[in-house]
């Protein structure tokens, strides 16, 4: 891949600059000069973006490299052109941007676009893509690199690989682990340490848990103190003679149960013939007790029969109390109605004294709803009146804004004028640009057509001595071809000769009688002639000699004819590029005459111009014409602006007069209506009308209320006298049924009472005391009851004692309680003893898994330490195994940089990966030294002077950037750019630099130097100078 051109747009600090790569890549080698921060490095990162999307490094994005001097409206942009196996590919990218809009006002967020032409070698498009992920994708297909790549391939900070070259072997680690993509080696590394001490952690853990296991386990007897594998074994035994004593005791344990339940049946069966004896005692003292209760149960049997009676009686007497109460009741309603119709008969007559002052209050109302009515007509006409006066000062106000206006307009239309006036002299005065602008346009095309065809003649010319070249060098490859040819004829036929005479010789060895001869077919060989003696050996090799001469004059001959090929077709080429330069030298004239013709007109307007610098006079005068232009442009502009203004505000001015001529009209209109308003008013104000319908709305209100309230009382009072008397009758008929009720009740009674033999007073204390009638009839049943059992279980007792035995129940229960209490020690002692074990048994569970895991993690850990040791460097070569594979990708490249560096020092030095293992890891494995021939022996690398050491870094670095192309399995890249790396070096060591730059420049490529070193502008013919304008713009320059 080699750079052919370069064009930014508002880039950095570039407006719109270009750089052909063609003008100063001509010689190989180029100086990029400028001040610092003038934007050298930006043109690689121009290349960079406009090939990847991003700048070199990464240090920014791409819209972050728009120009702080560019046009709101114009876009950032950058074009890049370079050729590849005779392919020329063009791509234009454009950043992700903010511009202002061309139209109206406001912003509009551009997006990222990118297009890549391909043209064939005459320069014909064969292809286009604008499609953003394609053309990343092709780039990266085509170049098999990405940006950073890119970055470390064509772009050589010197002074980083000067320091490169002498850093220990900590320092190159961390600059090849970038550089070859290594980090993975250090990632699983620091993982493998993390493993191992996770693992270290666990069993440290497992050990501490394991000691803790033997400090709880409980041993049956006393023992010593164990390791964690002594101690499972002895702990198996232990528990076998634990389980075996549990056995014991669970034996005794059952021998003593049985006996204890022997001894709780007859305590029991005591313990219940003694229980029947004292209950039999009881029983008797209890019927003894109820026969003297006999007589007291006779007399509530009898009470009891008495309340029976009264209870069923009791409902009549209830009835006779209810209908004396209902007939008092009824008395009392009676009595009290009679004196509510009194007192209503008494507020009616009231009411009718008030007759006379409810009629005068009447008459008022009359009177009052007649003036209401009077103001009610008098309002709307106020109102009216107020809104014309408020009508009127709004028209008033709005004559006197117009009347203003107007002069605001007629200042603007004299301001204008005066405007127009003198936007029409700067017109004049500029003079017809437009026309002068297209002979500049018509003179720099034919320049331009001049130009092409110069650099087309230039390049004719160039063809015509590489076809002449070409021609001459297939002219002297055919003659020593035919000379070639004629010579391996001449070997070929001596050894065809000389392989027949082998062949005949071999043939007659094998002669037998009787067999026919394979030359002549005779069976009889009389006469054998006599030849030289030769081997199978020699037979062999003269045929193989033979058959590989035949081939060379074959490869020879073929050889020859393509070369004649070549050479007639290079011929007819040359005849056409011969026809093609005299071509382009008569047009070369025809076009120079065609510019002076052109320019006669210009020229003659300045007649100081030399003709000589007429691309620099161009220039000149079209920046002056473009200027002139855009003055009358703006001024044309500003012009057609003051004439719309000047008509806008004349039809404003009009529209004002018209306003203000409607509104005096309606002025003088108001006046008079409300003239005749007032007059219909008769000297009331809107304010009095209102505060007098106030007044009488509010008495006629009043007066309302009142009659309305003096109607509904004489109405509620004549309704209450009605009711009241149709009440009193009512009550008065149920009083009388009721007295009647009340007398039929007494008799009932008293026939009850005098048929049973009891008084009033006697049969009302049976009622009183009808509560006490379920206590007595329970207390009877429970005596009755209670007698019955007795006897019953007298009987019972009396069957079963006269049959018992006397037994001693204080020694039946001590017996008891002793066996008991064996029992619960037994007891106890089997719990104890089988927790223990259940404890024990899993103590030793947890100790037999912690074994077995601590096995398997010592073992994981031992691989983990071996494998971490190795990747670490911890070994004989202090090596890890990401320095182990540097070493590799080092040595690949000192392979590389020592074909150049021999050839750079003329075989005196040459690179050599140092195989002393160091004190220390950091300064083992990718030291470099130097091997000096002319000292015969290996030195520091740290031994080289400043021009040594400089040769010594550019071998390395361009080396590197080969091995980083080679494995990336990317295109050739033709261009590399050495940034800086010039300063320190004295006169000598700058001497020798640049002899080591020009022999880099002998293989092909195309060398940019970045530097500020005044010395190299006067070594390098070819240069790029970046120059700022002293406010952070640059401009490119070349000087060829």
């Amino acid at each position: 891949m080699k750079p052919k051109k370069l064009i930014m747009k508002n880039f950095g600090p570039f407006i719109e600059e270009s750089l052909d790569f063609d003008q100063v890549g001509t010689a190989g080698l180029f100086l990029i000069s400028g001040k610092t921060g003038a934007g050298k490095t930006t043109i690689f990162d121009g290349m960079t973006f406009a090939l990847f999307g991003e700048t070199s490094g990464n240090l920014r994005a791409g819209k972050e490299m728009r120009s702080m001097f560019a046009s709101p409206v114009e876009e950032t942009s950058v074009s890049f052109t370079f050729a590849h196996q005779s392919l020329l590919y063009e791509i234009l990218r454009r950043p992700e941007q903010i511009l202002a809009k061309k139209r109206g006002d406001g912003v509009t967020n551009q997006a990222a676009k990118v297009q890549l032409t391909i043209f064939d070698a005459a320069g014909k498009e064969l292809k286009q893509i604008s499609k953003r992920n394609e053309v990343d994708q092709f780039i990266k297909e085509l170049l098999q690199l990405d940006a950073k790549q890119f970055f470390q391939i064509m772009m050589l900070p010197q002074g980083e690989f000067r320091n490169f070259l002498i850093a220990s072997s900590n320092d190159k680690e961390k600059v090849l682990r970038n550089l070859f993509g290594t980090q993975l080696y250090q990632s699983f590394n620091e993982w493998l340490k993390g493993q191992q001490k996770a693992q270290s952690k666990t069993l440290e853990q497992q050990q501490q848990l394991a000691e803790q296991l033997l400090q709880r386990f409980e041993w049956l007897e006393e023992q010593p103190v164990l390791s964690p594998i002594e101690a499972i074994d002895a702990w198996n035994d232990d528990l076998s003679k634990q389980s075996a004593a549990i056995d014991n005791l669970k034996a005794q344990k059952t021998k003593i149960d049985q006996a204890y339940q022997q001894a709780q049946t007859l305590f029991y069966q005591a313990k219940e013939l003694e229980n029947l004896q004292q209950e039999q005692q009881d029983l008797l003292q209890k019927q003894h007790t109820l026969a003297e209760a006999a007589p007291q149960i006779k007399q509530k049997k009898q009470q009891l029969e008495a309340l029976i009676w009264a209870g069923d009686t009791q409902h009549v007497w209830q009835r006779r109390m209810e209908k004396k109460a209902a007939s008092a009741d009824a008395q009392r309603q009676v009595d009290i109605a009679q004196r509510d119709f009194i007192a209503i008969q008494q507020q009616q007559e009231e009411w009718q004294n008030q007759r006379a002052a409810v009629n005068q209050v009447k008459e008022e109302r009359e009177a009052a709803l007649m003036q209401q009515r009077q103001f009610d007509g008098l309002l709307p006409i106020a109102q009216q009146a107020q809104q014309q006066q408020e009508v009127i000062l709004d028209l008033q106000r709005d004559v006197q804004q117009q009347q203003t206006q107007r002069q605001v307009f007629e200042t603007k239309k004299k301001r204008i004028e005066a405007q127009q006036v003198a936007l029409t002299a700067q017109i004049a005065a500029v003079g017809d640009v437009q026309t002068e602008k297209i002979q500049l346009l018509e003179c720099r095309n034919l320049l331009e057509k001049w130009q092409q065809i110069k650099e087309q003649q230039v390049k004719a010319d160039t063809r015509h001595q590489q076809l002449k070249a070409q021609e001459a060098d297939l002219t002297k490859d055919q003659a020593h071809l035919e000379e070639q040819a004629t010579r391996l004829a001449t070997i070929l036929k001596a050894e065809t000769s000389q392989n027949a005479k082998m062949q005949i010789a071999r043939l007659q060895l094998l002669l037998a009688p009787d067999e026919p001869c394979p030359v002549c077919g005779s069976t009889d060989h009389p006469i054998v002639q006599e030849h030289a003696s030769y081997t199978i050996e020699d037979i062999m090799e003269s045929e193989e000699t033979l058959i590989r001469t035949q081939n060379e004059l074959t490869t020879v001959k073929e050889q020859l004819s393509a070369t004649q090929t070549l050479l007639q077709q290079c011929q007819q080429q040359f005849a056409e590029a011969q026809t093609v330069r005299e071509d382009l030298q008569q047009a070369h004239k025809d076009a120079w005459k065609m510019v002076n013709q052109a320019l006669q007109p210009l020229i003659e307007k300045q007649e100081s111009v030399d003709k000589e610098n007429v691309v620099v006079f161009l220039k000149q005068r079209m920046a002056y014409n473009e200027q002139q232009s855009e003055v009358v442009r703006k001024a044309q502009q500003q012009l057609q602006t003051l004439t719309e203004q000047r008509a806008e505000i004349s039809g404003k001015e009009q529209r004002l007069v018209d306003v203000e001529t409607a509104a005096v009209q309606k002025y003088q209109m108001a006046e008079g209506k409300l003239a005749t308003l007032v007059e219909q008013l008769s000297g009331y104000s809107i304010q009095t009308i209102e505060t007098k319908r106030q007044e009488l709305t509010r008495l006629v209100q009043q007066q309302t209320e009142q009659i309305e309230c003096d109607t509904q009382q004489g109405n509620d009072l004549q309704k209450k006298l009605v009711l009241y008397s149709e009440k009193v009758a009512n009550l008065q008929h149920i009083c009388k049924e009721n007295q009647i009720a009340a007398a039929e009740a007494d008799e009932e009674v008293a026939a009850i009472l005098q048929g049973a033999d009891c008084t009033e007073a006697q049969f009302q204390a049976l009622l009183t005391a009808l509560s006490d009638k379920e206590v007595l009839s329970r207390e009877i049943n429970t005596y009755e009851q209670d007698r019955y059992v007795v006897k019953q279980r007298l009987v019972t007792l009396e069957e079963r004692l006269s049959t018992a035995q006397p037994v001693n129940i204080d020694q039946l229960a001590e017996r008891s309680q002793q066996l008991q209490d064996e029992l619960t020690s037994l007891q106890e002692q089997v719990i104890q003893k089988q927790e223990k074990l259940r404890s024990n048994q899993q103590i030793y569970q947890e100790l037999q898994t912690i074994y077995t895991q601590n096995l398997q993690a010592l073992d994981q850990l031992s691989q983990l330490q071996q494998l971490a040791e190795t990747m670490n460097g911890e070994n004989s070569k202090k090596t890890s195994l990401e320095r182990f594979v540097l070493q590799r990708y080092l040595t690949e490249i000192l392979l590389v940089a020592n074909d150049r560096l021999a050839r750079l020092t003329r075989g005196r030095y040459q690179f050599e990966l140092a195989d002393k293992v160091g004190s220390y890891r950091s300064s083992t494995g990718l030291e470099i030294d130097i091997y000096d021939d002319n000292a015969g022996q290996v030195r520091r690398a740290h031994t080289l002077s400043g021009g040594e050491s400089f040769i010594a870094a550019l071998a390395l670095a361009i080396s590197l950037a080969d091995v980083i192309q080679a494995k990336a399995g990317g295109i050739e890249i033709e261009a590399l750019f050495i940034d800086e790396g010039f300063g320190s070096l004295d006169e000598e060591s700058l001497e020798m630099a640049m002899e080591a730059l020009e022999m880099i420049e002998s293989e092909g490529r195309m060398i940019g130097i970045i530097s500020h070193v005044r010395e190299l502008r006067t070594r390098i013919t070819q240069q790029v100078f970046v120059e700022t304008n002293g406010g952070g713009q640059s401009r490119i320059r070349i000087k060829a």
